[in-house]
């Protein structure tokens, strides 16, 4: 069967623009909807990963300074260091003249008196009088006994003279054997 057109042709090519046009404004608007809609979590996005940057950037400035303050307290603790290392070699190496003085007064006859002492790093030399050789043999039997030898080892008797009123100049020389 044949169609019956009742309606003219130009009225159904407006009908058909009027449906293409009501068409294309639904898509238009679903398409407006949907930026709408990406454009509002784009924006979501945005503020939270910028809120979230602006943290990190406070977190790293916060960290650098902390970092600058502790690099400027460890080049202080490298000085100190080498310093506190400096002064410990010094203390380490004197010598305890208060014990070596306590010990050797307790050794000394009473008839011998010492003009002169030098001490070197590991090495002394005492000058002095004895009124009798028994003095002198008794200075000399000190030093090289057990308590005498834990002040001075390896004693020897540089040098030992007598004037004519019978009093002896001596030299001795030893190692120290405590330097704490």
């Amino acid at each position: 069967m044949a169609d019956i057109n009742l309606l003219p042709v130009a009225e159904k090519e407006a009908e058909n623009l009027e449906v293409l046009r009501k068409r294309l404004t639904i898509v238009s608007i679903v398409l407006l909807v949907f930026t709408a809609v990406f454009t509002l979590i784009t924006l979501g996005l945005f503020t939270s990963f910028a809120s979230q940057r602006s943290n990190l950037i406070t977190k790293i400035e916060a960290s650098s300074n902390e970092i600058n303050s502790l690099k400027a307290t460890e080049e202080l603790i490298v000085v100190i260091k080498g310093k506190v290392s400096a002064g410990y070699k010094i203390l380490t190496a004197r010598v305890n003249f208060a014990n070596i003085f306590g010990q050797l007064s307790g050794l000394v006859p009473a008839g011998v008196y010492f003009t002169d002492m030098r001490f070197t790093s590991d090495k002394v030399i005492i000058s002095g009088k004895a009124k009798t050789s028994a003095e002198m043999a008794g200075l000399v039997s000190s030093l090289t006994s057990a308590s005498g030898s834990q002040i001075i080892s390896s004693v020897n008797i540089d040098s030992l003279n007598s004037d004519e009123n019978g009093v002896f100049s001596f030299a001795i020389s030893g190692q120290l054997a405590v330097t704490k």
